[in-house]
């Protein structure tokens, strides 16, 4: 049986996601998720666990994101990006780089923000896009979403101004509803252009590998290097693994429990020193 694993894939412009995690389960014959939706045209680092990794996911949905993307200014579309029909907005050839510089620091930090109409949104578990493609587009709340940290890499004046930007973001981060944001900002309009992720979590591009390669698979416990580790001897994870809860606790919170360097649960430690196992990979593969 092929081993537990993530695969840190290339995912190209025109692939879903879904695309992405449907060819990860043909090959492996295994169950897969992805970690964090990039849209079908973005490209860039999708990680897909599969196997009992999938398990995991959830301890890696709050991984911080880095980006390369291109925003048009002078031009609006309905899904905020080019995959819906462009239409003219505001001449934008009186705009400096720095003007765009101060649109973009003022949205550094932690801010409410809107997510796009065409998006993977739910509301009363109706899908966002889909409502979009209807006409009948959701009123979606806005959620706390954070920009760490930008660079401006590039800037092409006119009455359709170009700017390259590159972004460091937090889970849930919309960059097409920034480039919205920015062309309100701006009074242009703005649609995003082109997308690359280029980082999510300790994963880099430059580590992953196209669709159409052989993959060289991440072991499960890449998703969850950021708890802290404890170690329990064979005996007590085998009791972690039947469920059972044990003493000793000496910490709040998750964290990776090992053997050795093999990870076989995740544990929680409550305020009574009891470790409760919380997910479970098992001892045996």
């Amino acid at each position: 049986m092929i081993p537990d694993g993530v695969v840190g894939l290339v995912k190209p412009p025109g692939c879903s996601s879904h695309d992405a995690v449907s060819l990860v389960r043909r090959r492996t014959g295994r169950p897969a998720g992805h970690l964090g939706t990039l849209d079908p045209l973005a490209a860039g680092v999708l990680l897909v666990a599969y196997g009992r990794a999938t398990r995991l996911i959830r301890y890696a949905e709050g991984m911080d994101k880095e980006y390369a993307a291109e925003i048009w200014l002078g031009r609006t579309s309905p899904s905020d990006d080019f995959a819906q029909t462009l239409s003219r907005g505001e001449d934008a050839s009186q705009l400096t780089a720095q003007d765009v510089e101060q649109a973009v620091r003022a949205q550094i930090g932690t801010h409410p923000q809107r997510p796009p109409a065409y998006s993977a949104r739910q509301v009363d578990g109706q899908r966002a896009y889909r409502a979009a493609r209807t006409g009948e587009a959701l009123d979606l709340p806005s959620r706390p979403a954070t920009l760490h940290a930008f660079r401006i890499e590039g800037f092409v004046p006119g009455e359709v101004a170009k700017v390259r930007l590159s972004l460091h973001v937090g889970a849930g981060y919309y960059v097409r509803s920034l480039a919205r944001d920015l062309g309100a900002a701006l009074g242009t309009g703005g649609v995003l252009a082109a997308l690359v992720r280029t980082r999510a979590g300790g994963v880099r591009v430059e580590d992953c590998q196209a669709l159409e390669e052989p993959w060289l698979p991440q072991p499960p416990d890449v998703l969850v290097r950021h708890l802290p580790k404890v170690q329990f001897t064979p005996e007590q994870a085998r009791r972690l693994a039947l469920g059972q809860r044990l003493s000793g606790a000496g910490a709040l919170g998750a964290h990776r429990a090992l053997i050795g360097d093999r990870l076989v649960a995740v544990v929680v430690g409550d305020q009574d020193g009891v470790w409760h196992p919380q997910t479970v990979l098992g001892l045996e593969d």
